[in-house]
């Protein structure tokens, strides 16, 4: 990537979640731009099938936003300032869809810090907030974020998909908690592919891509894409090709968002964000800091034909 051009300022909405343990201020965010090759006029018109497309072929151009950020763990509203930041930065760049990682919200190992108490049920005020922005910006958000089950007070790790009319258009729980860091979080059921944006998406959380199954049940049930939200970072146990190895099980290309920065005693700042079909990674991205991704994908025949990355932007906090 090229340097950076200049920089602009931006401040993102500065209103406070009633339901947040935390009431600090919203930090303020500096944009820093790198290279562009498209507008974003160019990828919205790319959203559709293109002129030498037809309905059978499924080719198409999707623009996807890589929101790879560093939470900070335990500040909730810092968090979600955040991700509305960037679900701005990506729509600005002319962002199909916008993804983020795993539990970015409270910071994967929250429970020690600030215990349970404040996750609801789905969609409270933030998530609804979260919902109108991705109205007003006519973007698809994939949000990772606990919540509370109300009949049983079960609590589950959970990935949504907000659609462009901003409506939930569904959500998949993980099926396999990590022991000890999600011991708050209780096992989901398998589920089905969402559509979005006419294509069927099976999604999968983190360590829910690590064995076959949950991704072969996805393509059975009719996906076409897997989407996965990862706070999967490199070591003993971090990822080895699993998520290659899902494309080959299924057919199927996937699209992971991963995140960056500390977690406790975790450090993620060498994680990767990637885009994989047929056994091979297309595209893989990593940031020490909080980076908006912004990739193009060329959709043809059920797999991805081109993958290409546009402009990356390092979102600063001042």
């Amino acid at each position: 990537m090229g340097s950076p051009n200049s920089a602009s300022s931006s401040t993102p909405t500065s209103s406070t979640t009633p339901d947040s343990p935390t009431s600090s201020s919203l930090p303020q965010h500096r944009l820093h731009r790198r290279s562009s090759v498209t507008s974003p006029a160019d990828h919205r018109e790319a959203a559709t099938l293109g002129p030498t497309a037809t309905p059978s072929s499924g080719d198409r151009s999707l623009t996807v936003a890589f929101l790879h950020l560093a939470p900070e763990l335990g500040a909730l509203d810092r968090n979600r300032s955040l991700i509305e930041y960037g679900t701005r930065v990506a729509a600005d760049s002319g962002a199909d869809w916008a993804l983020s990682g795993e539990l970015v919200v409270p910071g994967y190992r929250f429970e020690p810090l600030i215990g349970t108490n404040w996750i609801a049920e789905q969609p409270d005020s933030w998530m609804r907030r979260l919902a109108r922005l991705s109205s007003d910006l006519g973007v698809a958000s994939f949000v990772s974020h606990p919540e509370r089950e109300t009949r049983t007070g079960k609590l589950f790790n959970s990935l949504f998909v907000i659609g462009r009319n901003g409506q939930i258009l569904g959500r998949q729980r993980k099926l396999k908690p990590t022991p000890g860091s999600e011991d708050w979080s209780s096992a989901g059921e398998p589920g089905r592919p969402i559509p979005v944006d006419g294509i069927k998406t099976g999604l999968l959380i983190c360590a829910d891509a690590y064995k076959p199954l949950p991704a072969l049940r996805l393509r059975d049930s009719g996906a076409q894409l897997l989407v996965s939200a990862a706070a999967w970072w490199p070591g003993e146990w971090g990822p080895k090709g699993e998520w290659e190895a899902r494309t080959l099980d299924t057919g199927l290309p996937m699209i992971v968002c991963n995140r960056t920065g500390c977690d406790d005693d975790a450090q993620l700042f060498d994680s990767e964000s990637v885009v994989t079909d047929r056994g091979e990674k297309l595209l893989t991205v990593r940031a020490t800091e909080s980076t908006v991704f912004i990739v193009n994908c060329r959709l043809r025949q059920g797999h991805i034909a081109k993958c290409k990355l546009i402009k990356s932007i390092v979102l600063k906090r001042e």
